[in-house]
């Protein structure tokens, strides 16, 4: 009897470990649909793993078709802008990390690159970006 206890015991402890070993780490939210800084920078995901990248200038927007890939199973969760059409990211990688602040907003950020070695390990609020989804 001693012995089973144990056993439970030792599972309880360690399950939590186990799962997130099999990848299934932080909890991912949906990040499809139109996401804001509320500052002239939107970015609408669509499923699939496409996205558009809008900036505005005034009543205009500039549009940027790219890919993209999200990572719930890292911690950070990892978010990464890629396969740019034009622009100053034509070429690279924008490799980034991503948290959930609530269901309807994430900070990021990012480094360009061409390796992932780029990513950022730590969130710094100079150079994080918040977004919010817009209804």
């Amino acid at each position: 009897m001693i012995q089973n206890f144990t056993h439970v015991c030792i599972f309880l402890l360690t399950a939590p470990l186990l799962f997130s070993a099999c990848g299934l780490g932080p909890e991912c939210r949906d990040l499809n649909g139109r996401w804001s800084t509320r500052e002239g920078q939107d970015i609408i995901f669509d499923p699939g793993g496409k996205a558009l990248w809008l900036t505005s200038f005034g009543s205009r927007f500039d549009t940027v078709r790219l890919r993209y890939q999200l990572d719930c199973k890292r911690a950070p969760a990892t978010l990464d802008l890629s396969d740019f059409q034009q622009g100053p990211h034509k070429g690279k990688t924008l490799y980034g990390i991503l948290e959930w602040q609530s269901d309807t907003s994430f900070r990021l950020r990012y480094e360009p690159g061409l390796q992932p070695e780029v990513r950022p390990k730590a969130f710094d609020p100079e150079q994080t970006v918040n977004y919010f989804r817009v209804k």
